[in-house]
């Protein structure tokens, strides 16, 4: 398994986070059936269980993609700041897809998107830790990729991405997007359907354990 920033990314292809300035947002739920809640205690699983866990989850993925493009922004020599939000196991992971684009010399603009959000299994465990499983959308096409020695991207550039295709301007505009673009090592993402798991003893101790993405049947397109 790969850490989002490189699973959403075509190169290979929350707490104490005091770095994110901007209000947090759940963005829109989905239904989720009540046979997903798996209760391994006596008396079944405690009130707004399922509530709890997708209000919990849902803003501690935001936080994690919104840190994942200010540490890249960065060209990923200052991951600190993810530590407090995964696993000391997952954390080595992190460390690893930052370290790619330190050696690559690479960094990014933009911002990724987190759309759908579905409760996929919220359970307690036999030894009374939380478990919680959620497939999300991520859309990283508004994050642009290019080597940080590179200038930023001309402003023209985010007026058309990704519908180059549709370009109405003027000729000089072109050239600029253009003289950017044609570097090879400049990329964007796509849309995908990225599966987050977070354990931790309590709900309100959460920590990402592992992200992949989702091949199963839930569309982001």
């Amino acid at each position: 398994m790969k850490p989002l920033l490189l699973i959403t990314l075509p190169l290979l292809a929350l707490v104490g986070c005091q770095t994110l300035e901007q209000e947090i947002v759940l963005p829109g739920v989905d239904e989720s059936p009540p046979a997903v809640l798996l209760g391994h205690v006596p008396g079944g699983l405690p009130a707004d269980f399922y509530e709890d866990a997708a209000e919990v989850t849902g803003e501690a993925v935001l936080r994690y993609v919104a840190l994942s493009d200010q540490i890249t922004a960065e060209g990923g020599v200052n991951p600190q700041s993810m530590k407090p939000l995964v696993s000391p196991e997952w954390w080595v992971v992190e460390q690893e897809g930052f370290a790619y684009f330190v050696e690559e010399g690479f960094r990014t603009q933009g911002t990724s998107e987190v759309s759908r959000f579905l409760v996929q299994s919220a359970r307690l465990t036999p030894s009374d830790s939380v478990e919680v499983g959620v497939i999300a959308c991520v859309d990283t096409t508004g994050v642009i990729v290019f080597p940080s020695e590179s200038p930023d991207p001309p402003d023209i550039l985010w007026q058309w991405h990704p519908a180059y295709e549709d370009f109405e301007g003027e000729a000089s505009d072109w050239s600029a997007i253009e003289e950017f673009l044609e570097d090879p090592r400049v990329s964007w993402g796509s849309p995908q359907a990225v599966v987050f798991w977070f354990e931790g003893p309590t709900m309100d101790s959460l920590l990402l354990s592992s992200s992949e993405p989702w091949w199963g049947v839930y569309s982001c397109l």
